[in-house]
């Protein structure tokens, strides 16, 4: 490390602040007895090592359609077999989002899972658009399985996973109507980033790509379906096929290289690409939040991209043992991200809890919803976290954890309708009646299980609780905050405990330490 940068308990606190969803003062000081370049190789190679957690007990291999529409379907089936998967896939969409929940809650590696999320940012695809709920659990379990692997495996895997075929309409391209869809965001928003591509290029990789599409497993016998079925009612299966008939052989030039491209090639040109090693390098910057104001952090990340040909594991060491991550200017700057603020919380508090959909609810309340990113640029992050709806379910937080009550503003404060409503003023009163309906029944459903959490103040502190309560209200600001209060809300705190004189001055302070700007803070 750079002179000026010291290697300490504070800097380990931030460590893991930023790398494993927060970290206890006796955790630091067991950190900074080691040299960093050996934690954070242990962390990586912990991360990389540990085993894939257990699917969903819904998903199945092989996926069956049970929408799929044949000659003998009545239209009363149609309607009911369409009713039903449409139940199905909410609940599993609602319980894929627990189970994510659950694993960074309890994982022994949080920054595997620190990783998938960040990956999850980036290659997104919104569960508002899908309305098959295994395709996210797939690509989420490639976004982890490669999520410090090497970047053209990884990009690889996500370009041919049934979600992202799905979500960017790759797997109805073929040679006479090539879809741009995939290729545009692939140079705009996975690799080589803005003004590094030109729309020729985008073309050329339509063409490249065409060809691929969703189908059975290969031996699978196959029932022919109806002849004008939409694809939701005719999809065989979900494993990524290549139908060469269907894609375009010719030549195609993509960044001045010329040659009869498929899909392998595009991706080793695009992954090879001298900006796509600097566009990754700073996206990882940005999440992890580091400063880095004249790029010098993220270039030598880049050559390290470079020299190892996409390993994300060289690339991750180099940002989280920089003097720039390490910097005053780099800490307790980074507004928690709603996923982070949450897991962070159940973390630090050693909370007793079992994710629902209830405390899913809470993460899209405060504006990001696990599985369905506003759009394909994926959550902006930063201080577009904070509104005056999501501050105050922030701040209503202990609602949830301590009370087990949904928190003030609890519902998402954007809508997940993706389609416009009806001209005809009759049809539009009868459309919102219905849609009113179903999302009455929708928060029932999600209430059922409310919140399953459980606080001890026993398990809080990593000794015996403090009795006095500034001693008290100290050590639980040195759990659970990264930056030193301001005096005001030290005194408040001490205060607070101090003339209440609860039965559990533990469950107190950890209730209005959780309601501070500071607590807000990576």
């Amino acid at each position: 490390m750079k002179a000026g940068v010291t290697w300490d308990a504070a800097a380990a606190t931030h460590l893991m602040s930023r790398t494993n969803f927060g970290g206890t003062p006796k955790q630091a000081e067991q950190l900074a007895a080691r040299p960093l370049k050996d934690i954070v190789a242990a962390m990586i190679d912990e991360a990389k090592a540990a085993p894939s957690p257990k699917a969903p007990a819904w998903v199945r291999e092989p996926w069956v359609n049970t929408e799929r529409v044949y000659p003998e379907t009545t239209p009363a089936e149609r309607m009911e077999n369409h009713r039903k998967a449409g139940e199905r896939q909410t609940r599993e969409r609602n319980e894929l989002r627990c189970w994510w929940l659950d694993e960074m809650i309890r994982t022994a590696t949080p920054l595997r899972e620190a990783m998938t999320l960040f990956w999850h940012g980036h290659f997104t695809t919104e569960a508002k658009r899908m309305f098959v709920a295994q395709p996210l659990y797939t690509q989420n379990a490639a976004l982890r399985a490669n999520a410090l692997g090497n970047f053209r495996e990884l990009l690889g895997a996500v370009t041919l996973d049934a979600a992202m075929l799905m979500y960017l309409n790759m797997e109805d391209s073929d040679a006479k109507k090539p879809n741009e869809n995939f290729a545009r965001e692939l140079l705009e928003l996975f690799t080589v980033g803005i003004g590094n591509y030109a729309e020729k290029d985008i073309k050329e990789i339509a063409r490249a790509l065409t060809g691929w599409t969703l189908d059975a497993p290969e031996g699978t016998k196959k029932k022919p379906t109806v002849a004008d079925a939409p694809r939701a009612f005719c999809r065989d299966g979900l494993a990524p096929t290549f139908a060469k008939e269907k894609h375009d052989g010719g030549e195609k030039t993509i960044f001045g290289q010329t040659g009869k491209f498929g899909l392998k090639d595009v991706l080793e040109i695009v992954a090879g690409h001298p900006a796509t090693a600097k566009f990754i390098g700073s996206k990882m910057i940005a999440f992890f939040g580091a400063v880095d104001p004249k790029n010098e952090l993220r270039d030598r990340m880049a050559t390290a991209f470079t020299k190892s040909k996409g390993n994300l594991a060289d690339v991750l060491a180099v940002l989280l043992t920089s003097h720039e991550f390490f910097a005053a200017a780099s800490r307790a700057t980074l507004i928690k991200s709603p996923v982070q603020l949450l897991v962070g919380s159940c973390r630090l508090l050693n909370l007793d809890v079992t994710a629902t959909p209830s405390l899913a609810q809470v993460t899209a309340a405060m504006g990001q919803e696990l599985f369905n990113p506003p759009n394909v640029k994926g959550w902006p992050g930063g201080r577009d976290w904070i509104s005056s709806g999501t501050l105050a379910v922030r701040y209503h937080l202990p609602e949830a954890l301590f009370d087990g009550k949904e928190p003030a503003g609890f519902e998402p404060i954007a809508t997940d309708r993706n389609f416009a409503l009806p001209a005809d003023e009759s049809a539009r009163r009868d459309l919102l009646k219905r849609l009113k309906e179903f999302d009455a029944k929708r928060r029932e459903e999600r209430k059922k299980d409310g919140f399953k959490v459980a606080f001890d103040s026993a398990k809080v502190f990593d000794g015996p609780v403090p009795e006095k309560a500034g001693a008290l209200v100290d050590g639980l600001l040195a759990r659970l905050t990264v930056v030193a209060p301001r005096a005001d809300t030290r005194a408040t705190l001490v205060e607070a405990v101090d003339k209440a004189s609860p039965a559990d001055p533990v469950k107190l302070a950890c209730r209005l330490i959780l309601m501070t700007p500071e607590y807000q803070l990576s």
